[in-house]
């Protein structure tokens, strides 16, 4: 392999030293020093936080029941949620997913007033109906 650059001048030596040839492992590191890319141990900070499972199932069941079956998944939802919360301040802090709880409380009671609400709707117009039929 010849390079484009001169050699150096007689008696000085080369700059840039001498380097290694491709495959050649590193050299190893000096006494005291870590190698490239590894810790010592015990060293290392914090695992990364995960998410609460039963926080993801509340929230699903939470948005499914607009879709199936109105109350009984949002009633479900709200006992994943208020579960989910427990879990999550008892890992202390190695869980996450309070947004998640309260996103699906709310959608859970949004879902169950909008229940609600149809519900005396129907019987407002029944009893409507029937007054007016006499």
């Amino acid at each position: 392999m010849s390079s484009s650059y001169p050699p150096p001048p007689p008696g000085e030596p080369d700059p840039y030293g001498q380097q290694p040839s491709y495959g050649t492992p590193p050299p190893p590191p000096a006494h005291g020093q870590q190698p490239y890319g590894s810790q010592p141990y015990g060293y290392g900070g914090y695992a990364a936080q995960e998410t609460e499972s039963m926080a993801v199932v509340a929230l699903v069941l939470a948005i499914a029941s607009f879709v199936v079956c109105p109350v009984v998944p949002a009633i479900v939802a709200l006992v994943l949620a208020n579960n989910a919360d427990t879990a999550i301040q008892q890992s202390g802090g190695r869980k996450t997913g309070e947004g998640l709880t309260k996103a699906a409380r709310i959608v859970s009671w949004i879902n169950i007033g909008i229940f609600v609400a149809a519900i005396v709707l129907v019987i407002i117009i029944a009893i409507l109906a029937a007054a007016s039929s006499s």
